[in-house]
């Protein structure tokens, strides 16, 4: 039995669908799992005081939106006002230079190129 171009064209659009799917599934569970493994990485190499509420601790993941408009924020959930000056650095009041100790940025670009081309890989070969 024939197929005709209208079938065949449907059997197509079928086709490109199901695997737009998958491969929009497989890249937000690529996200999830790069924004698990940078949290893992700050919560070892972020500073650690002496009192029982660590910085390091403190780290969530937020997310917003859904399907390809989502986005995952990897922020402080209580030391937030903190973040920035242990990352970059600052100036005392007094005068003492406090030096940077990153974490944020190291995690990012531990994972996040890693991340990006697994993403390439999965649209752009289906695997």
């Amino acid at each position: 039995m024939a197929t005709t171009p209208d079938e065949a064209v449907l059997r197509i659009s079928d086709i490109v669908s199901g695997f737009a799917e998958e491969a929009q599934q497989r890249a937000m569970e690529e996200l999830d799992a790069t924004a698990d493994r940078i949290i893992d990485y700050i919560r070892g190499h972020a500073p650690r005081g002496e009192s029982g509420e660590h910085l390091a601790d403190s780290f969530v993941k937020t997310e917003q939106g859904s399907g390809l408009s989502r986005v995952i924020y990897i922020s402080s959930s209580s030391k937030g006002r903190l973040v920035h000056l242990i990352e970059l650095g600052f100036r005392h009041r007094s005068g003492k230079h406090v030096a940077a100790r990153p974490f944020m940025r190291p995690a990012y670009e531990a994972f996040a190129p890693a991340m990006l081309e697994e993403i390439r890989k999965i649209i752009g070969g289906g695997t």
